[in-house]
């Protein structure tokens, strides 16, 4: 739990002001769960009465939109970064929560196809791109408040340099702000050649391996985690987890200097729209006092994708990117031998090109056994969570999961590996008491995750034990209240509370410099 020790209350005459900064931010923009989270997180932080702006490049994915409500402001920022200055329009909105969302118009550097790359690969200047975004940010602050916020909130790499650029400020007032910085997938770090960094408008003094590069190459997430007040993951066993040799994803070192300043606090999810009693994508509407609307679901689930469900066999739904951290290639290898045992697989996810051959091979040879759709996100991730039996998600590691957390909010048991947040926030079943929420299974392996499998298969063949843990999963509290109750403490903890953490030293053993 984060202490809460300071009462921002008696320090400002005004609600506290938090600049939050994120690549991605749903509805606007997303590639996967990070933006779900800003959008779940800032409303519920705004409900609670932070004066709340989250900052966001305006994607070409959200150009494509109609954006009705957003209002341009009639003077364009100018960002200097390495001798160039860049022209950064802002448009602004307000969102659920009283948010208010600032997007960035750089066009020739945001309206581009993907967020991050396209079907070549990343973008080469992502560098540059989100360096922009982080100043940005800290200038659209300026206009907003006439000065820093009380705390300033960086999310992953891509905002990482906000941190960075605040504490070499020449204004001491955003080198004192308050900061947090949150880890939401340490395996994405932005690395890039030292060569890069008078492009990215930082000084020599802190290129060096207590700054903002590792192993002589420049770091956006190490920038993030040696800058920040303090730096947050998205599960307390994540947390945990990530200070354990090879868990780190090289970082543990760093981690491990900062661990009396690390906290996991869990995702929630954002429980208006992802609501089964209100939910337009689905056959039938449903909650806990009455779940009998599952059942048309899963006709439905069964009927679009082509299973054939004669004999009541199980239906195990799969969410997911295709990446070796989902584990899927796990699944794709126990997939005979499980479609022989009756199991039927309803899969939507995409990704990795060859994983996607092997499945839809699958599913072209058994095709009222296997449906695969390789597509991305809604609608029909819901139709899989509400009609669903079973949720697989095997993931060799996952900082915190957001589709075992839909999935129990659909009433979709999930199975899943005992790692980072899917051990925070599924509980598993004790068949005696009927209590759980789902299955965990360790060690992540397939065999291991196949038995898991065949567990929750065996007890929904028990109906009575199968609608209470259902009914378990309906119930479980999963919004973002009590998360966001913990980083509002945590900000409070923080703002106004001196000392800040001095700049890293200007110079230092093992210097990064080329």
């Amino acid at each position: 739990m984060v202490a809460d020790a300071y009462d921002i209350r008696t320090a400002l005459p005004r609600p506290l002001r938090v600049l939050m900064v994120s690549a991605e931010l749903a509805p606007f923009a997303r590639a996967g769960g990070l933006g779900d989270v800003i959008q779940g997180l800032s409303r519920a932080l705004g409900a609670m009465g932070v004066e709340i702006v989250v900052v966001s490049p305006l994607h070409g994915s959200a150009v494509a939109q109609e954006l009705p409500t957003l209002r341009p402001w009639p003077r364009p920022l100018w960002v200097a970064l390495g001798g160039d200055v860049r022209e950064v329009g802002v448009l602004e909105t307000i969102t659920a929560g009283d948010v208010r969302v600032l997007l960035l118009d750089c066009p020739s550097l945001f309206r581009r196809a993907g967020i991050y790359g396209d079907d070549s690969g990343a973008y080469p200047d992502n560098d540059l791109r989100f360096a922009v975004l982080s100043a940005a940010a800290l200038q659209a602050a300026e206009s907003v408040w006439d000065g820093p916020p009380d705390v300033l909130h960086a999310h992953d790499w891509h905002a990482a340099l906000a941190i960075a650029y605040a504490r070499l400020s020449d204004q001491v007032e955003w080198r004192k702000a308050a900061s947090v910085f949150t880890i939401h997938n340490l395996s994405f770090q932005g690395v890039y050649p030292t060569s890069r960094a008078s492009t990215l408008g930082l000084p020599d003094s802190v290129l060096h391996e207590d700054g903002v590069c590792h192993e002589h190459q420049l770091n956006f997430l190490k920038a993030g985690i040696a800058y920040a007040d303090r730096v947050t993951t998205v599960s307390r066993t994540y947390a945990q987890e990530v200070l354990r040799p090879g868990q780190g994803s090289g970082l543990e070192a760093a981690l491990a200097a900062r661990s009396t300043r690390l906290v996991g606090i869990t995702n929630g999810i954002d429980t208006a729209s992802w609501d089964p009693s209100r939910d337009r994508a689905l056959a039938a509407r449903y909650d806990a006092i009455d779940p009998s609307g599952r059942q048309a679901c899963r006709s439905a689930l069964a009927a679009e994708l082509g299973l054939d469900t004669s004999g009541n066999a199980p239906i195990i739904g799969v969410v997911s990117r295709l990446i070796p951290q989902k584990g899927i290639d796990m699944l794709a290898d126990m997939l005979p031998a499980l479609v022989a045992e009756g199991m039927r697989f309803a899969i939507v996810a995409f990704g990795d090109p060859e994983l996607e051959r092997r499945i839809a091979q699958m599913a072209a040879r058994w095709p009222t056994r296997v449906a695969f759709r390789p597509v991305f996100g809604d609608p029909i991730a819901r139709r899989v969570y509400a009609g669903a039996d079973i949720f697989a998600m095997p993931s060799r590691f996952e900082p915190c999961g957001l589709g075992q957390q839909y999935a129990m909010r659909y009433g979709s048991v999930p199975v899943v590996s005992a790692v980072g947040g899917l051990v925070d926030t599924v509980e598993q079943v004790d068949e005696s008491a009927g209590t759980g929420t789902g299955f965990r299974f360790d060690p992540v392996t397939p065999e291991a995750m196949a038995d898991a499998l065949r567990r929750a298969v065996a007890c929904r063949r028990d109906e009575p034990l199968w609608s209470r843990i259902v009914r378990n999963c309906l119930l479980h509290d999963r919004s973002w209240d009590v998360s966001a109750r913990q980083y509002f403490a945590l900000y409070r903890s923080l703002a106004g509370a001196p000392p800040r953490p001095s700049l890293p030293p200007p110079t230092a053993v093992g210097s990064a410099s080329p």
